[in-house]
């Protein structure tokens, strides 16, 4: 085996002398500020990833990634329990956050910061009154409405309403109390609709000004007691599907004046069900405008098993029920979305930290985007 000698420091310090290029050479110093501006429209492979930071809930972040490229594009900081929307019309996103002034106590503030797309730079922060919903990340705490003209959060402190935010004027439009309503869902009309704790569907229409015109409740249809709904829903074309801790399907159709409670479907077979198959994850859904929900699945289900990771995901025909296809998934997975445009992506955050990309139809393993923060728990699809 040959063997390495040690160069004595007399010598090492003749190689640097003779070297060309060793010694002088300096670093050209990089200007300052230094800001690269990211092309807009966004490519529909850019995604958010929400770094929830369990370790430290005052501080989490969102991470713009490209799916494609598995490139790191820029990051917003948030405080503690914050949210996530953007507008692509308008080319925004709205971080919902709380803080507090000192730290993790003291005079509490919530607020709504608005950034650009170009330069993920504050535009504005919108101030709230001291009770949005402080959760665990749930897609339904907040929403841009379907004619991007106003922003709605949820609140709960201890009673429950809907802060509306005039995204013209980047202030509070007002507040609709909805007791015993939860988290909101846009109807395509410029409204939304919640669930209710007594079964029904509330549904609220807003005017020009952002303050309630009317509003439409529906007879209770949702089983709290043996078999509730979720809030983790999808939206696939005019109609939220919401799936049931048993695992069966409740679309809402949203297109019209008044929402329509459709028929249920299963995800399972009667024989799938006896194994205990059950939806799981965090956010276990995932829609696209085709028609097609993707739902993360777990075997041997039990009352609780809906947060564990999902091993498996399932994609099914809207129209039809029947299931398209069925992905073992790389890793189990936590949350997933869907990128749009005909060959649609499925993104899922895994218990790994990592964001899977696999293909939508087949389920292929494509790649995967890591060093996303301490604990990242949501993904959004930007589009």
């Amino acid at each position: 085996m040959q063997k390495f000698r040690r160069i004595p420091q007399h010598a090492a310090l003749a190689l640097l002398l003779v070297w060309p290029g060793a010694a002088g050479a300096e670093l050209q110093s990089e200007p300052i500020p230094n800001v690269v501006t990211l092309s807009v429209p966004y490519p529909q492979t850019y995604a958010m990833v929400h770094d929830f930071a369990f370790g430290s809930l005052i501080d989490s972040s969102f991470s713009l990634v490209d799916i494609e490229t598995r490139r790191f594009k820029g990051m917003l900081s948030a405080g503690q329990f914050a949210t996530l929307n953007h507008s692509v019309a308008r080319g925004e996103f709205y971080v919902g956050e709380t803080i507090h002034s000192r730290g993790v106590r003291g005079e509490r503030g919530d607020f709504v910061a608005v950034y650009d797309f170009a330069n993920l730079a504050l535009q504005a922060d919108i101030e709230l009154p001291p009770r949005r919903a402080n959760t665990v990340v749930n897609l339904g705490n907040s929403a841009v409405t379907a004619d991007d003209r106003f922003l709605l959060v949820f609140n709960q402190n201890p009673g429950t309403s809907v802060t509306v935010i005039d995204l013209d004027s980047r202030a509070v439009a007002s507040e609709i109390p909805a007791p015993g309503c939860a988290l909101v869902y846009p109807d395509e009309a410029g409204g939304f609709v919640m669930l209710c704790g007594d079964g029904r569907l509330l549904a609220v229409t807003l005017d020009e000004a952002g303050t309630e015109a009317g509003r439409w409740s529906s007879e209770p249809f949702n089983d709290i007691d043996n078999d509730p709904l979720s809030e983790k829903a999808a939206k696939v074309g005019g109609a939220w599907h919401f799936v049931s801790y048993g695992g069966e399907v409740q679309p809402i159709d949203v297109s019209g004046d008044t929402p329509r409670i459709l028929g249920r479907w299963w995800l399972t077979s009667a024989e799938e069900r006896a194994a205990n198959w059950r939806p799981a994850g965090w956010h276990w859904t995932a829609g696209h405008d085709s028609g097609r929900l993707w739902v993360g699945m777990t075997p041997d289900g039990y009352e609780g098993s809906h947060k564990d990771p999902a091993p498996e995901a399932w994609l099914f025909d809207t129209g039809s029920g029947e299931r398209l296809a069925r992905f073992e998934l790389r890793v189990p997975g936590l949350s997933f979305a869907a990128t749009r445009g005909e060959e649609p992506k499925l993104l899922a955050v895994n218990i790994a930290g990592q964001l899977d990309i696999y293909d939508g139809s087949t389920g292929e393993w494509l790649r995967a985007v890591g060093s996303l923060g301490e604990t990242p728990f949501m993904v959004h699809a930007i589009q």
